[in-house]
């Protein structure tokens, strides 16, 4: 910037410290410049309080002023005048409002161009931007190569406070070529090959449907635990998160379910694979879950039936929404196509969901359900 850049753009790979510090940079701006407003935006406001807000706080540590911070109107005010706001790329007033300072857009890769363009007319000083760059975007084709941009690539390998743990998870991915390229090397990948392509997020799911149940599978150290609701509704399929974490007990699971009102007679389906597991969660909260039946090809075929719908995902799901958007088939590295075989990544909620559409939504007829569950799916 102080060659006279005015938009920043960092793409790189997953653990280069691409947010961290473009947030240190921000801190520094609004301390040092009296009276300032900088806008700190992302995809959604869930995005936002998982990433860049949480991210904010830990990178200010003991400066954290807990008297500062509006979490209503998400602004952090600086004694110098400054503020600090957030705000989601669907907030409507928001992106059509005043002007500002400063914006950093985090992960610019899944808000629209229209957005940014919104945004940027309205931008006095400095523009930031960071992605991962999962395939060719907006950024390549209007900004780069412009003489007030400049661009910044980075990898895990430019960020010193990295564990081994956390260098050798990143370097186990070396097997799966677009992943690597994207998530390792900061380099642009392709988008071809996902599972899914029908779906979109939503605010909220609708409050009449035809059909109603819950998804488990089970993770615990390395994977998390999924826990999906599902509705369908107008022949679509309706997903909100409630659990999308490593370290679940059973106990922590039957608290998730009781938390989000889901009674002793719900559809409850979990990964047969934890029999012990589901019938604590039964003898625990009174529920009758059941393990999802398996066998030869029930994989592609449960992918097939959930492809079949089209998919609305609520904006708070933010696991949920990060498997879609990364499942992909198996790449025929030597011929260039695809094998009708998903890679073994992304697909917690993935497999979740797919026990729900086999087991609730497809007519079986030999099944070790319940009657009040056969009965359910007629």
């Amino acid at each position: 910037m102080n060659g006279g850049k005015s938009i920043i753009v960092n793409k790189g790979g997953t653990r280069s410290g691409k947010t961290w510090a473009s947030l240190q940079f921000l801190y520094w701006y609004a301390q040092t410049v009296p009276g300032s407003l900088v806008s700190v935006v992302g995809e959604t406001l869930p995005f936002l309080k998982r990433g860049a807000m949480r991210d904010f706080e830990a990178m200010m540590g003991e400066l954290w002023d807990g008297d500062a911070w509006n979490a209503t109107d998400r602004v952090y005010s600086f004694p110098n005048g400054s503020r600090l706001e957030f705000f989601s790329a669907d907030s409507e007033g928001k992106v059509h409002g005043s002007a500002r300072d400063v914006l950093f857009i985090n992960e610019c890769y899944y808000v629209p161009y229209a957005t940014f363009r919104q945004l940027a007319v309205r931008t006095r000083r400095h523009i930031l931007l960071d992605y991962n760059p999962r395939s060719r975007f907006w950024v390549d084709d209007h900004l780069v190569g412009r003489g007030d941009v400049a661009l910044i690539h980075s990898t895990y390998r430019d960020n010193p406070h990295l564990t081994d743990r956390q260098v050798a998870e990143i370097e186990s991915n070396k097997g799966d070529e677009n992943w690597w390229r994207v998530y390792g090397e900061g380099e642009t990948g392709s988008v071809e090959g996902l599972v899914y392509t029908s779906w979109e997020t939503c605010a909220a799911l609708p409050e009449s449907f035809k059909r109603e149940f819950y998804c488990i599978d089970f993770g615990f150290t390395n994977d998390p635990t999924a826990i999906l609701r599902v509705l369908l509704a107008g022949g679509e399929l309706w997903i909100d998160e409630l659990a999308y974490r490593t370290a679940m007990l059973n106990d922590d699971i039957v608290d998730v379910l009781r938390a989000a009102g889901v009674g002793s007679n719900a559809a409850i389906v979990c990964d047969s694979a934890e029999q012990k597991s589901i019938a604590e969660i039964n003898n625990k909260g009174g529920y009758h879950a059941v393990p999802v039946a398996k066998g030869r090809g029930s994989v592609t075929a449960g992918i097939t039936a959930v492809q079949a719908y089209r998919l609305h995902v609520t904006q708070r799901s933010l696991g949920t929404i990060e498997e879609l958007r990364n499942y992909s088939w198996r790449r025929d590295s030597i011929n260039g196509g695809y094998y009708n075989e998903p890679v073994d990544r992304y697909n917690h909620a993935m497999d979740a969901l797919r026990y729900g559409v086999t087991t609730f939504l497809q007519a079986r007829r030999e099944s070790n359900l319940p009657t009040m569950y056969m009965n359910y799916i007629r």
